[in-house]
């Protein structure tokens, strides 16, 4: 797997995979969502269902995983997508789920802080030589 962030692809910051959940506000009400991967400046939200395309701004509260810390911001829709899911794959899922990319234009500089820490500590684990199990090997103990 690539480092989101390596020259030649399209983000400029690192993005870490995420399972929490996400609350979206919306004026048809509050909706459940989970964030699938995030980055200081956005996240990737998935849902059930057709629905309604969110526009505009949309306010959002989700937590940071491995943080006790809800996150309150706005973002604005980068893209929306559905995807019909086959009845046969390893999550059980059938059906079709709603994948939103989602810029965020409004949070407090601490929490983007958070986010930003958070996924740059998950491209450092991405990216560190010592993943591999041949390192430790005793061939290489002595060089």
């Amino acid at each position: 797997m690539l480092a989101p962030s390596l020259p030649g692809t399209r983000r400029a910051h690192p993005r870490a995979p995420a399972r929490t959940l996400c609350t979206e506000h919306s004026d048809l009400g509050s909706h459940a969502a989970l964030v699938l991967d995030l980055s200081e400046n956005g996240l990737r939200l998935q849902r059930p269902g057709f629905g309604l395309r969110p526009s505009g701004l949309l306010p959002l509260e989700f937590e940071l995983p491995e943080a006790d810390e809800v996150i309150w911001a706005a973002g604005e829709v980068c893209f929306d997508e559905v995807w019909q899911v086959p009845r046969s794959n390893d999550f059980g899922l059938s059906g079709f789920l709603r994948t939103t990319g989602i810029r965020l234009v409004s949070v407090t500089a601490r929490h983007k802080r958070m986010l930003r820490d958070f996924a740059h500590a998950y491209e450092d684990r991405l990216i560190t030589p010592f993943d591999n199990p041949l390192m430790h090997a005793s061939c290489y103990l002595r060089g």
